[in-house]
């Protein structure tokens, strides 16, 4: 595959992901379905779209569209730290559950972004809990970076 393709595709799985934060973060503010349908089903569109544009596709990537419903279900806000914690934990063990089913599926390299992917989760509860950042530039980071990882996934597997 020409690299001119990959940067095509890959510039494609950034405008779904720009697309699905943006709709997290709306889906934040009010009109929830928009974050729990919407910004999931984009995700999931876009990697199995461009999994099947690479000729990689796995029917096992359909197991996205449930994760991601699950994980984006919850609301991120918490009146005390448990309940925080909980749903910041849901939202990342539903994207990097998503990111598992890339390692079984692939095998060898997939593993390799799973390990930081599994950290920026992590990171990505600390972050919810301590709010440091407005509300809504917090999800849209936490989004975007904890999904960046999942939307490379499928670019890992034409590698030797």
């Amino acid at each position: 595959m020409s690299e001119y393709v990959t940067v095509y595709q890959f510039f494609g799985s950034m405008i779904g992901l720009s697309i699905a934060t943006l709709l997290y973060m709306l889906g934040g503010r009010k009109d929830k379905i928009i974050r729990r349908l919407g910004s999931a089903t984009i995700l999931a569109i876009t990697n199995n779209v461009i999994c099947l544009l690479r000729g990689a596709w796995s029917p096992w990537f359909l197991l996205m569209i449930p994760a991601l419903f699950g994980g984006f279900s919850m609301g991120y806000g918490g009146d005390n730290t448990w309940t925080k914690f909980f749903r910041r934990l849901l939202y990342a063990v539903g994207v990097i559950g998503c990111g598992l089913i890339f390692c079984l599926v692939y095998g060898g390299k997939a593993w390799l972004l799973f390990v930081p992917h599994v950290g920026i989760g992590l990171w990505s509860i600390w972050l919810g809990i301590k709010n440091p950042i407005e509300a809504p530039a917090e999800e849209g980071l936490i989004c975007s970076i904890l999904n960046l990882i999942l939307i490379s996934y499928p670019y890992v597997h034409n590698i030797s």
